[in-house]
């Protein structure tokens, strides 16, 4: 008989069953399988393993939350693993994993069409990057144009990564060399830059300070000291080239008037001359009188010879008096021709400082306006590219000028402009069409980002109180938009956004109406209720 300490060993595994029972029943523990199971491997001294049924149970668990589709299975292969069915559970948790093979198989096969006509669109979209945007920026370098047409090439014809990450290798030389070859072209311009500072410094210094000159030179200094760009330098040209006109205008007035001073100052001095001449004619025949009056004693002589002398003075006199009035009349026509040509001169002054502002507000003015909306809707005819007008006018105008003065209605202009500078885009364009109309045209933009832009500039302006005396004003304004339409005029745009104007002020005010097209019928239709 074995002792307490002692280990026994048994023969065969039915021993083990029978001892393991037997413990069991001694112990007064429940004969569980898993107290059994316990008891057994206790017994043998082997390790105890998990239990089927709660390993089982957790991968329930698990497959819930991966496949809440299968949730129909699962519940029967909980049912069964309960009933210790293991046939039964083998049988649920195969077709179990059958189906979620065939499912990824599909999401895998789906996945790779999409990943495939992502990388065919990516790569479509870097070719026409590269031969839109980088291209015509190698014109002038057929050595790195001609690399990049190479590159464009092996990407559109790539098939795999390798091929991909070759045409990278040649794509970042590519932007290396033009890297190097930017920094030259930067240098180039900078000297080119300075070398025009030089130049217009020296023609500065040459002329006066208040020559007709030295507004060019000013236009076309602040064009050289800020970055080059396409806008500025159009900007440039347009004003140069208005200043030019008006300038070859005045000009030929003051060559005229100028000529005419000239023809004047020769008839003046033909005059003098003959009045001098008259004059020594004049002395000669008083000297031969003089000296006939000496020699003779005839009383009868002596009588002639004083009537040719008071007729000679009369006629000498009527000739003085003729030489004096038009000397008269030559002096003022002098005077006239130098006013004329101080005149002309401070216009070609005016006209060298000339933009197309309006003075007040600093908007552009009517002209300038016109000059806008010739290049815009040329652009937008040229590149197929929307163009919105919008004709705003400040609600109660009169109201606030009856109430607080017309200097105060002065200021609220300027203040409509200062706001409409700050919340207008770039490339929005504002200008004063008379009294408290305004005019803003809104390039690259469709209808409905027409009416966003403007109604945002509403918003601004009842958050920027109008300040007149310290005294806030809320200030706000009516609008009508309209598209532009191909070939149409800027009266026939401006007159459709007045009609939209017109329905807005009767509307309500501070609100946007939409103007109808030139081929539609019936009135402008509201954008919203304002705000």
């Amino acid at each position: 008989m074995p002792g307490p300490n002692d280990k026994q060993v048994y023969a065969s595994p039915s021993e083990i069953a029978r001892e393991a029972l037997r413990r069991l029943a001694l112990s007064r523990i429940a004969p569980t399988p898993d107290n059994y199971r316990k008891l057994y491997h206790e017994i043998s001294g082997s390790k105890v393993g998990p239990n089927p049924g709660s390993v089982l149970e957790d991968l329930i668990i698990d497959l819930r939350k991966y496949f809440p589709e299968s949730g129909e299975a699962l519940a029967d292969l909980e049912k069964s693993v309960k009933q210790a069915n293991w046939v039964q559970s083998s049988q649920i948790l195969h077709d179990i994993i059958t189906r979620a093979s065939n499912q990824a198989n599909q999401s895998s096969k789906s996945g790779n069409a999409t990943n495939s006509a992502t990388l065919t669109a990516a790569i479509d979209l870097l070719v026409q990057t590269l031969k839109l945007g980088v291209e015509p920026r190698l014109e002038n370098i057929p050595q790195l144009s001609d690399d990049l047409n190479k590159v464009i090439d092996s990407i559109r014809h790539s098939d795999n990564a390798a091929s991909l990450e070759k045409a990278g290798a040649a794509l970042k030389k590519i932007w290396l060399s033009l890297e190097l070859n930017h920094s030259g072209s930067i240098n180039q311009q900078e000297a080119l830059k300075s070398l025009l500072q030089l130049l217009l410094q020296n023609i500065g210094e040459l002329v006066d300070e208040d020559s007709w000159l030295r507004g060019q030179l000013e236009i076309v200094s602040k064009v050289v000291d800020g970055p080059i760009n396409v806008d500025a330098l159009q900007e440039a040209e347009k004003r140069l080239k208005e200043v030019i006109f008006k300038q070859g205008l005045i000009k030929h007035s003051l060559r005229e008037a100028t000529s005419t001073l000239k023809d004047t100052m020769k008839t003046f001095i033909n005059r003098m001359g003959e009045a001098v001449e008259s004059t020594g004619d004049y002395q000669d025949k008083i000297t031969t009188y003089a000296n006939s009056i000496s020699q003779t004693e005839n009383v009868h002589e002596l009588t002639n010879i004083l009537e040719n002398v008071l007729k000679d003075t009369r006629s000498m006199q009527a000739t003085t008096r003729r030489t004096h009035e038009a000397m008269v009349t030559d002096r003022k026509a002098v005077e006239q021709a130098e006013k004329r040509i101080q005149e002309l001169e401070a216009e070609l002054v005016e006209m060298s400082a000339l933009v197309s502002e309006d003075p007040m507000t600093h908007s552009l003015n009517r002209r300038g306006m016109e000059q806008e909306y010739a290049r815009e809707t040329s652009r937008a005819m040229r590149t197929g590219s929307p163009l919105c007008v919008a004709m705003i006018d400040i609600d109660n105008f009169k109201k606030l000028n009856d109430n607080h003065g017309h200097h105060a209605g002065d200021e609220a202009l300027i203040h409509l402009v200062q706001v409409a500078k700050e919340e207008l885009r770039a490339t929005d364009i504002i200008g004063r069409m008379g009294g408290e109309e305004f005019m803003i045209m809104l390039p690259n933009t469709l209808q409905e980002d027409a009416v966003m832009v403007v109604e945002r500039l509403q918003r601004a302006l009842t958050k920027k109180f109008f300040l007149n005396n310290n005294d806030r004003i809320l200030i706000t304004f009516s609008a009508g938009v309209a598209v532009y339409e191909a070939g149409e005029s800027q009266e026939s745009i401006m007159d459709r956004a007045d009609k939209a104007l017109y329905e807005a002020k009767h509307t309500g005010k501070n609100r946007v109406c939409i103007a109808s097209p030139i081929t539609a019928a019936g009135q402008p239709k509201a954008a919203g209720a304002g705000i």
